[in-house]
């Protein structure tokens, strides 16, 4: 692989971080880290999600997951549900406290969004949103392919 499009995809990833604002601490406004918003986030999607499927969707290890989780609980934004039979497995919940944060991340990240393209023609939003779904299925299709072999 030629070293020009490595740099140029680093590049690209370093300035998108940026652009959306995950690098500082309070992210979206809250008080959490963009990681430990995106675990939140992740489970309101699916509630009921266990801590071992977390990792699997967010790509992050079981140890970094366990410490949002455990600082989640105790802010009062999850609980963890023990699934009978299961040697310890649990599920976990949003509490009230934990969607409301959950639905303020969401509104408040489409406004982040709708707020950085206000400015952008529709012709030029549209192509962007083509040029993110090529990325999106390629890189898609590729972690595919190295899955089935």
């Amino acid at each position: 692989m030629h070293d020009d499009i490595i740099k140029k995809i680093r590049q690209f990833n370093r300035y998108y971080t940026v652009w959306l604002n995950v690098m500082n601490k309070g992210y979206l406004g809250t008080d959490f880290s963009w990681t430990e918003s995106r675990v939140l986030f992740e489970i309101y999607l699916y509630p009921g999600i266990t801590a071992t499927e977390l990792c699997g969707h967010l790509n992050m290890d079981k140890s970094h997951i366990s410490r949002i989780l455990s600082k989640l609980e105790k802010q009062g934004y999850l609980t963890r549900e023990l699934i009978l039979g299961s040697k310890g497995l649990k599920k976990l919940w949003l509490t009230e406290a934990g969607k409301r944060e959950a639905q303020q991340i969401d509104k408040s990240g489409d406004k982040q969004i709708l707020d950085k393209l206000k400015n952008m023609d529709g012709e030029t939003r549209s192509k962007l949103c083509e040029a993110m779904a090529f990325i999106e299925k390629t890189l898609r299709e590729h972690d595919q392919k190295g899955i089935e072999k």
